[in-house]
C-alpha cells in the first residue's frame, strides 16, 4: 500500500476547486491510458459542492462522458427519492445535466439500492427483517460491480469525505463493517448507524483497497482530531479513515482547519 500524502489547502473554497479540478484532470488522465473510467463516489456538503463545482469547469468539456462510470461507496438506504440519498444530492449537484444533455449515458450511473419498502412495511419491520433488507441490497450492488467491472476488478478513483468520529464511507468506527477483511465481500450493509440514518450500505475496505488512487477530503476544526488520529495510526478501528490506502496513491486533501493539528 502507498504511503499517504498530505495536501493542504487555506480555505475550504480553495480545498474544494482544488479537488474538483483534480477529479476532472484525472478522469481525463485515466481515459487517456484505457477505455473506460469507474469513479467512486461520496456524499455530504463538501462533495456536493464539489461535483457542482464540477459541473461548471471549463475542465468537463474535455471529458468524454459516454466512457465514464459513476459508483458510491456508500449510501442512506432510504426511499429513493429521499433528500437525504448521495445519489440524488450528487444527480442534483452535477451528473443529472450530463444525462439531461447526452454526455452521460443513463445506465452508466450505478446507485446504490434504495429501501422500496412501504412507510408502513419499514414501521412494522423487525431488526431481522432490516438486517435482511441490507443484505439484500449489498448483494444486488455487489453482483451490480461484478458484472460492470469483473469478480477481480476495481474502481479506479475512489473520493471520501472523512467524518468528525473518523469514518469514511459508511465504515464507522468499532463497527463490525469496519474490520470486514475477506477479500470476497465488496459491499455490506450497516445497520445501527451511529450516524442518522440508521440503515446504509457501504463499499469494504478490502475492495476499496484494490483501487489505484483514493482521495480523502475534508475541512472545518471540527475534523481536526479525526485527522490527526487517522494520520498518526494505520488500520485502527477506532478511526475507521486510517485504513483508507490506495495501491498507486493516497492523498488526504484537507484546509487549514481540518490540518491544524497535523503540526
Amino acid at each position: 500500500m502507498t504511503e499517504r500524502t498530505i495536501i493542504r489547502y487555506a480555505s475550504t473554497s480553495l480545498l474544494n476547486k482544488a479537488t474538483a479540478a483534480r477529479m476532472l484532470i484525472e478522469l481525463g488522465d485515466i481515459l487517456a491510458r484505457q477505455e473506460r473510467a469507474d469513479l467512486a463516489l461520496t456524499g455530504g456538503t463538501d462533495a456536493a459542492e464539489i461535483y457542482a463545482l464540477m459541473g461548471t469547469s471549463d475542465l468537463a468539456a474535455s471529458i468524454d462522458w459516454k466512457r465514464v462510470h459513476l459508483w458510491w461507496s456508500d449510501e442512506r438506504f432510504v426511499s429513493p427519492e429521499d433528500p437525504e440519498r448521495n445519489a440524488k444530492q450528487a444527480r442534483d449537484a452535477w451528473f443529472g445535466r450530463l444525462i439531461d444533455k447526452g454526455d452521460l449515458p443513463a445506465d452508466h450511473v450505478h446507485e446504490m439500492p434504495a429501501d422500496i419498502r412501504t412507510p408502513d412495511q419499514i414501521a412494522r419491520a423487525s431488526e431481522a427483517d432490516d438486517t435482511e433488507a441490507l443484505a439484500q441490497a449489498a448483494r444486488t450492488y455487489q453482483d451490480e460491480i461484478i458484472r460492470g467491472i469483473g469478480p477481480h476488478g476495481h474502481m479506479d478513483l475512489a473520493v471520501f469525505g472523512v467524518g468528525p468520529d473518523g469514518h469514511y464511507a459508511s465504515l464507522f468506527p468499532d463497527r463490525p463493517e469496519a474490520l470486514i477483511s475477506d477479500e470476497t465481500t465488496l459491499v455490506a450493509g450497516v445497520s445501527h448507524s451511529p450516524k442518522l440514518p440508521p440503515l446504509r450500505v457501504t463499499m469494504t475496505t478490502p475492495f476499496i483497497r484494490r483501487t489505484p488512487k483514493v482521495w480523502l477530503f475534508t475541512s472545518t476544526q471540527e475534523k481536526a482530531q479525526a485527522v490527526k488520529e487517522a494520520l498518526r495510526d494505520e488500520d485502527n478501528p477506532h478511526v475507521p479513515s486510517s485504513f483508507a490506502r490506495g495501491t498507486e496513491q493516497t492523498l488526504w486533501l484537507l484546509d487549514e482547519d481540518a490540518a491544524s493539528q497535523l503540526g
